[in-house]
């Protein structure tokens, strides 16, 4: 009998959100937000050549344990990406080596936790995508609660099974999916007006027109 509250798994994003997403960054789709997208700037990547898209599986956990953790890896499926409201706890890892292989082997799309992680050497060398607060050698305890796919706050912000997920060397952002093909849109519309602006400074022409 266990204590983990445990609710269906949100659909995956579509393949297309995805592909044109890991061509952008989290930068260009947030400055064409008008709303806060960005979590806390504390949580980042373990690798800085990471870069994560996927759709929330949310989880909340007791101060400083994983149970619930463990048991969304092996609910969740490729696409979905593990967001841990861990209370910004830091007296004791939620994951580690271990976790994160299995997850990989599993072919999940990472990690965001709002707390600490361990073996961080090795994390920070992983193809699976790890972000978090930072780390601490103490591990978790396997006790629970906990409830997976349920609203949850995490970095500050509202995350709801299913939302856009993304996180690069600038941090971790969130979008619901009524805003995903529009926030899109304009960032790649922002990627050709940056594109062109490097362009222009390398030509020489390095003042910005806007600029009087």
């Amino acid at each position: 009998m266990t204590n983990i509250e445990i609710h269906h798994a949100p659909e995956v994003l579509p393949k297309d959100w995805v592909e044109r997403a890991k061509k952008l960054s989290t930068t260009l789709i947030s400055d064409g937000m008008d709303t806060p997208v960005e979590m806390n700037h504390l949580i980042k990547p373990c690798n800085i050549d990471s870069v994560l898209v996927g759709a929330a599986v949310t989880i909340d956990v007791e101060n400083g344990d994983n149970l619930a953790v463990h048991h969304a890896i092996y609910n969740s499926q490729p696409g979905h990406v593990l967001v841990v409201d861990a209370n910004g706890y830091e007296q004791r890892a939620i994951i580690g080596e271990l976790m994160v292989a299995a997850a990989s082997a599993l072919q999940l799309s990472g990690f965001v936790i709002d707390g600490l992680i361990r073996d961080y050497h090795t994390l920070s060398k992983a193809s699976l995508p790890v972000f978090s607060r930072g780390a601490i050698s103490g591990g978790p305890t396997k006790n629970g609660p906990g409830v997976l796919n349920q609203p949850i706050t995490c970095g500050g912000l509202d995350v709801k099974p299913g939302d856009f997920v993304m996180g690069d060397a600038d941090g971790v952002i969130v979008l619901s999916r009524d805003k995903v093909e529009e926030a899109l849109a304009k960032a790649e519309e922002k990627a050709a007006y940056e594109d062109n602006r490097l362009e222009q400074i390398a030509a020489g022409n390095i003042r910005p027109k806007w600029l009087k």
